[in-house]
């Protein structure tokens, strides 16, 4: 008896991007060749398919709708921008496509694939993540190693003059850069290439030279880079000393930072409260106009004045909670939507566990709008189903133990949710927090620089107290932890807290503030107690260790102050 069984040929979508400028883009299909039996797509979403015979569905796996939900989300992104590019490393590697950018399902596999001169290049996709909203991050395996992602749109070169778009062209005006400002300067090392052994970035040329009878370990970056690569490159020194010091080839005695010119303030106020910093650890500028270097004060701190916005009470005097779009949003998914009014702003950010997904806008008459990342405005009923719509997925995959951890409400902003989890129950981190006075994500400007404080509270004794969250292993941890503590014992030793309205009848306590560094236990990068040594011990730093599925609850399994 002849076998029933039908052939169907795997579907692969594919990304056609049309030439730079045009302003059409186009998703298409390559369709298989026609067997014996007709085959039509069926749309699922918006662009997921699956393929069924006609009259009788097919129907697919879980693994298989992960699979799709992630390739639509990668393709959605890259159709949303102008000249989408692949970049690795900050580095780019085409526009996509130049290289024939394609994601496809093959077996029990989701691949990325494109094309690089004569050779093809297929990474097994392990992970998609959004950063911000221009950069989609996507995390690869080969070979059992780890590869990252980025599809962003194409950055224009800046003008420079002393090299032409190229950390190769960099690391030769560097090497030259140290002989000629460092008398009898040999060059021991350099390298520029990513080490993923010791967590050191390739966007640095790293360098081992000797000068007189001291070895200098150091980094330098281009001014091509953009200001979150320049901030990192202390943890990076500091990290690259460590690297040196323990293969004992060399006694490392100085660390030596190279940035461009004008672009070092936030490295300055870090640097004034890293041990050893003018003594061991220097910090240049690149003068470009005279192919030299210029030593940085450390006493110069980048004394640039910070801003504190005001706070509003916990509710304004518009009496926004009795308005009918409030009871309307409210009223979508009443134990699972939150209220939360915005520091320093008149308008109010409907979240699910952290998750933004629509706003009240109070001095816009009222104004609605909803999304999640770009919002639009609510204007018919039409609009509402849409949000109904949005939060009912929300809700059903955003939750502590959902049908897949690859949904995209899943991933999205985890540490908004761990936020939304300490905010109203913020002892669980230390009984000594005052439960009545926390502020999550207030503003924090230093300069040109916009950050946001993750959680600002104080102890029932009236001291200061910054959390940073991470839920997710981040070499920069430390040195974002700092910054915030920077910020806050400014304005602190001013006595703005008080004037700008947080803390109502608080006695603030004098004494410096305490940094907490939360996150999950395991999610501590390796490199976290080699950095954070170097922070002076003036500042009273615990690291908090949280469980590992703190979704469905937080627990604090470790506790330590780290000086």
């Amino acid at each position: 008896m002849p076998s029933s069984r039908k052939r169907i040929r795997t579907t692969h979508w594919y990304i056609n991007i049309p030439q730079t400028g045009s302003s059409k883009k186009a998703l298409s299909r390559r369709r298989p060749h026609r067997l014996q039996k007709k085959y039509t797509t069926v749309r699922c979403g918006r662009l997921s398919s699956r393929i069924r015979e006609t009259g009788e569905a097919s129907p697919r796996s879980p693994r298989q709708l992960e699979f799709s939900q992630q390739k639509e989300e990668i393709e959605e992104f890259a159709l949303s921008l102008p000249a989408p590019a692949l970049y690795q490393h900050g580095s780019k590697i085409g526009l996509l496509e130049e290289l024939n950018f394609t994601v496809g399902i093959l077996g029990h596999r989701l691949l990325l694939c494109f094309q690089l001169k004569s050779k093809s290049i297929r990474r097994k996709i392990v992970d998609v993540r959004r950063k911000g909203m221009e950069c989609l991050e996507i995390q690869t395996e080969h070979f059992n190693r780890s590869e990252s992602f980025e599809i962003r749109n194409l950055e224009s070169s800046a003008p420079l003059q002393f090299f032409k778009a190229s950390r190769r062209d960099f690391q030769k005006y560097v090497e030259n850069l140290i002989l000629r400002n460092f008398p009898k300067a040999r060059i021991v090392k350099s390298v520029l290439h990513t080490d993923l052994e010791h967590s050191l970035s390739g966007k640095y040329v790293r360098l081992l030279f000797v000068s007189g009878h001291n070895y200098w370990a150091a980094l330098a970056a281009n001014s091509l880079e953009d200001q979150a690569t320049l901030d990192g490159i202390l943890s990076n020194g500091l990290i690259w000393r460590e690297c040196l010091k323990s293969q004992k080839s060399h006694a490392i005695g100085k660390l030596l930072l190279v940035v461009p010119e004008e672009r070092g303030h936030v490295l300055k106020s870090r640097l004034s409260w890293i041990h050893g910093a003018g003594q061991e650890i220097y910090l240049m500028e690149m003068n470009t106009a005279k192919d030299s270097l210029v030593y940085v004060d450390m006493k110069d701190s980048g004394n640039v004045d910070t801003l504190l916005t005001q706070v509003y009470s916990l509710w304004p005097r518009v009496d926004f909670a009795e308005t009918e779009s409030f009871r309307r949003m409210m009223s979508l998914a009443p134990q699972h939507v939150k209220p939360v009014l915005r520091v320093g702003s008149s308008s109010v950010s409907f979240r699910i566990r952290g998750l933004e997904f629509a706003s009240l806008h109070l001095g816009s008459e009222g104004k609605l709008t909803f999304g999640v990342g770009k919002q639009q405005s609510i204007v018919n009923p039409s609009d509402w189903r849409e949000v109904k719509r949005l939060v009912d997925r929300i809700t059903r995959e955003r939750q502590a133990s959902p049908k897949s951890r690859h949904n995209l409400f899943y991933r999205l902003q985890a540490e908004r949710w761990l936020e939304s989890l300490i905010v109203p129950d913020i002892q669980v981190i230390d009984t000594e927090l005052n439960p009545q006075y926390v502020y999550p994500q207030v503003p924090a400007f230093w300069g040109a620089d916009r950050g946001m404080i993750d959680i600002l509270g104080v102890t029932k004794s009236g001291r200061l107290a910054v959390l940073e969250l991470k839920v997710s292993a981040d070499i920069e941890l430390p040195m974002q932890g700092l910054d915030y503590w920077l910020r806050v014992r400014w304005h602190q030793l001013r006595d703005e807290f008080s004037r700008k309205g947080y803390f109502h009848d608080v006695e603030l306590s004098p004494d410096p503030p305490l940094l907490y560094f939360v996150s999950p236990q395991f999610c501590y990068h390796n490199t976290f107690p080699q950095i954070v040594k170097y922070i002076d011990s003036s500042i009273p730093m615990i690291q908090v260790g949280i469980n590992e599925n703190w979704r469905a609850g937080i627990q604090v399994v470790m506790r330590s102050r780290l000086n």
